[in-house]
């Protein structure tokens, strides 16, 4: 069977998982974790995408992205392709819903659950500063889609966000 042209460029929702094998690191050290952040803008901008929300630790990497099927895949394969020799990366489709508040809360609170940090905010390698509205959001985040699923546009996204993680 042919797959269309409208769904094969139809625009979607991913939330991409790369994960080293055998507790070697993905990004052993505060440099390569910081050029993996300017690598994923750079495939944000280069491939038309924009993140919803993105984390970055030793052994994983977390984005949700909103674009063209291919173009996400091109961008994970240039963010991980050559770097993920033990170990895996899948990509979920996650649809606009109750679902995707999940998925964000589990991207932000990856580094406080791994022990990393107390807080969302204070690692330096994610979106949760962007999100929480503690920090402008670059060209390359869509936090509008976020935020509208916590409720009606009147400029409360990120104090609603903030209630939504508190409560996780």
């Amino acid at each position: 069977m042919a797959l269309s042209v409208e769904i094969a460029t139809a625009e979607t929702l991913r939330h991409v998982v790369a994960q080293s094998g055998d507790r070697r690191p993905l990004y052993a050290d505060l440099a390569r974790r910081s050029a993996a952040a300017t690598q994923l803008a750079g495939s944000c901008n280069r491939h038309r995408l924009k993140s919803l929300v993105w984390c970055v630790t030793d052994r994983r990497l977390h984005v949700v992205l909103r674009g063209a099927p291919a173009s996400i895949t091109l961008a994970i394969h240039e963010m991980i392709g050559s770097r993920l020799r033990h170990g895996h990366w899948l990509s979920t489709i996650v649809n606009r819903d109750g679902y995707l508040l999940e998925v964000v809360r589990h991207v932000l609170m990856a580094p406080v659950r791994a022990g990393l940090c107390r807080q969302a905010a204070a690692w330096p390698f994610s979106s949760a500063r962007e999100s929480l509205g503690l920090r402008p959001a670059p060209a390359w985040m869509d936090l509008a889609t976020l935020y509208d699923l916590l409720g009606p546009r009147d400029g409360s996204g990120v104090s609603r966000l903030r209630r939504f993680m508190e409560n996780g």
